[in-house]
């Protein structure tokens, strides 16, 4: 899935709040910084293999924050159901 469909649908941007919305299964992909700290999102991860969540890693932390029209970079994007 790229960014551009991203940008239309409804979603969670930072590894808090996207991790809060998996914990409530309400996430059905995840997009991860390839460029973030590992200890950041290494919950994120684990969380995402448990409940068989797709995972993409292709994008930098600033890559995601233009796509989801935030100022600052974004660690995690989730999308929602």
């Amino acid at each position: 899935m790229s960014l551009d469909v991203a940008a239309g649908v409804r979603k969670t941007v930072g590894a808090k709040q996207t991790l809060k919305a998996m914990k409530r299964n309400e996430v059905t992909h995840l997009y991860i910084a390839k460029d973030c700290d590992e200890q950041v999102v290494a919950p994120l991860v684990e969380a995402s293999e448990g409940a068989h969540i797709p995972v993409d890693r292709t994008y930098t932390m600033a890559e995601l924050g233009v796509a989801c029209h935030i100022k600052v970079k974004a660690a995690a994007v989730g999308l929602l159901k």
